[in-house]
C-alpha cells in the first residue's frame, strides 16, 4: 500500500511546453480506491490557497485511509502535506505522516533554490525504531515530492506536447530523491457513475538498466481532465502484484 500513497499523491520543465495559467482555487476532490470489486479505502485531495513562513502558497493536503472490510487484509491511515510556490510550480516543504499495519514513520523535506534553479533538497525521515535518516541532495533537474507532481499535472500546457513525449523529473521518497518519468499518452473518454471525462493521459514509470539498456517499470496511469478544472478523475496504479484504481467521487 506504499505505492498507493506514493503515487497518490507528476517533472522537468521542457521549453517545449509552457506552464498554463492555472487559477489555484480552494477545493475538495474525494476518491475510492478500488481492488478489484472490494472497496478498499478513501482519499481526499484538498487545495487551499494560504502563507507558509511569509510566502504566498498553496497547500495541498492528501488524507488515505482503508476501509474497515479491508483492514482485515491491510491497514493505512496517512497524510500528505505540501506548500507549493503557485508562480513557479515548485515545492517549498513537504511532510508525511504514515500508519501502515504496524509500521509508522514520518518524512520531512525542505526545498530552496539558487538562482540558476538549482533545486537544494534537506531530506529527513523518522522510523518507528527512533532511527533517524537525513540527507540533503542538490539538483539541476525539477524536484517534486509525492503531492506537488499532481499540482505540476494540473498546471501543464500540453498544446505543444506530443504522444509519447518522456518527461523526465526526480521525486522525494524516504529521504532520497529518485529518478522518475513521466509519459505523455494523449487524450482518451473516461466513464465513472455514467459521466463522461474527456481526458489527458499521463503514465509514471521508473527508468531501470538490464543488460545495458533502459527499461520502464510501470507504476500509476492518470486521468486528467482536458478542461480549466484540471481534475484527476482516475488512476491505475500497479502494485509488486497485482493493481487497483482510485476513482473520483462526485
Amino acid at each position: 500500500m506504499k505505492r498507493w500513497v506514493a503515487v497518490m499523491g507528476l517533472m522537468l520543465m521542457m521549453s517545449v511546453m509552457a506552464l498554463g495559467q492555472q487559477t489555484w482555487k480552494d477545493e475538495t476532490l474525494r476518491y475510492a480506491l478500488y481492488i478489484g470489486p472490494l472497496k478498499a479505502g478513501e482519499a481526499s485531495f484538498i487545495t487551499r490557497n494560504t502563507t507558509f513562513e511569509g510566502q504566498k502558497v498553496v497547500r495541498m493536503d492528501l488524507i488515505a485511509k482503508t476501509t474497515s472490510a479491508a483492514e482485515k487484509i491491510f491497514s493505512m491511515n496517512d497524510t500528505l502535506t505540501t506548500y507549493l510556490d503557485a508562480e513557479n510550480v515548485r515545492p517549498v516543504y513537504f511532510r508525511k505522516h504514515c500508519f501502515e499495519g504496524d509500521d509508522r514513520y514520518e518524512e520531512f523535506a525542505r526545498f530552496s533554490y539558487g538562482q540558476d534553479g538549482t533545486c537544494n533538497a534537506r531530506m529527513r525521515k523518522n522510523y518507528k525504531s527512533g532511527r533517524v535518516k537525513e540527507r540533503t541532495e542538490s539538483s539541476k533537474v525539477a524536484v517534486y515530492d509525492m503531492v506537488s507532481v499532481m499540482g505540476y499535472a494540473k498546471s501543464m500546457n500540453t498544446s505543444g506536447l506530443k504522444e509519447g513525449k518522456h518527461i523526465d523529473f526526480r521525486l522525494v521518497d524516504a529521504a532520497e530523491i529518485l529518478d522518475e518519468c513521466l509519459i505523455y499518452q494523449g487524450k482518451e473518454t473516461v466513464k465513472l457513475s455514467g459521466k463522461k471525462y474527456n481526458c489527458l493521459v499521463f503514465q509514471l514509470v521508473e527508468p531501470y538498466m538490464e543488460k545495458g539498456k533502459t527499461k520502464f517499470k510501470d507504476i500509476l496511469t492518470i486521468y486528467v481532465t482536458d478542461d480549466n478544472a484540471r481534475k484527476i478523475v482516475q488512476m491505475d496504479i500497479k502494485f509488486k502484484v497485482g493493481s487497483a484504481k482510485a476513482k473520483l467521487i462526485e
